[in-house]
């Protein structure tokens, strides 16, 4: 079977955009009430008149850095827990308890009990940090035990350091799974980021001006705040696609 051309892949695509904004078109009409389902013209005129303003590029780039200071954070201590875990049967059990709490507690359990302890622009950054380490944790670690035990005799046969090892060997036949983790930890990231400001309501975020939205009934603000969101999404996610691509 022929393999589709790049054109046809982006018309398929086209297309199916095409699609679902025809049936929003048809449920907006539907509806009726433009200020609970407003029609894509109004969400895309709100949103251009958002772009106009200072302060939506300033709640999108603040939000950005949350997220990815976040998910930084979650890959670093991940990486390193992983690493501990993989040398340490005790670190392996030790850790194994949080990394399992934390995927089984509700973002936004997680969220209260944040704003209990910390400031409101503290918590989204905290927020994302904790539901993404999980992942990070678990893939990384899953990488490094897959990777064979002949690789490590012959480490030893060869007199390669424990340091070398690790750095080349280990890391580069695990690059799969930590290329899975980071790129299944980017929705989450912003998910959890997002609904995390929300509740916390920093100023200057984009959570903010959804909750901001929904209690002025400003249906199309809210979804134009939401289509932003979703595309800041997708960009970050493909900027992170290229970075390990280049890795």
């Amino acid at each position: 079977m022929n393999q589709p051309t790049g054109e046809k892949r982006i018309g398929k695509k086209l297309a199916a955009v095409l699609l679902w904004l025809v049936f929003w078109q048809l449920g907006s009409m539907a509806f009726g009430r433009s200020f609970v389902l407003p029609s894509p013209v109004f969400t895309c005129k709100a949103l251009l008149q958002l772009m106009a303003q200072p302060l939506f590029w300033r709640s999108c780039g603040i939000t950005l850095l949350r997220v990815a200071a976040g998910l930084a954070l979650a890959s670093l201590l991940g990486f390193l827990g992983a690493w501990a875990a993989a040398i340490s049967s005790w670190m392996r059990e030790i850790l194994s308890v949080p990394a399992s709490v934390i995927k089984s507690v509700p973002v936004m359990s997680v969220i209260l009990i944040a704003l209990l302890c910390l400031s409101g622009s503290i918590v989204p950054t905290f927020v994302c940090f904790l539901m993404c380490f999980p992942v990070m944790y678990t893939n990384i670690l899953q990488g490094f035990d897959s990777v064979p035990a002949e690789y490590r005799e012959l480490a030893q046969v060869y007199r390669i350091s424990d340091a070398k090892y690790f750095g080349r060997i280990m890391v580069p036949a695990s690059m799969g799974y930590i290329r899975a983790g980071l790129l299944l930890s980017c929705g989450l990231a912003w998910k959890s980021t997002v609904a995390a400001e929300v509740l916390s309501s920093p100023r200057v975020s984009m959570g903010y001006h959804l909750l901001s939205a929904k209690m002025y009934l400003d249906g199309p603000s809210l979804f134009a705040w939401t289509v932003g969101i979703v595309l800041l999404s997708m960009l970050f996610e493909k900027a992170v696609r290229l970075a390990l691509r280049r890795w």
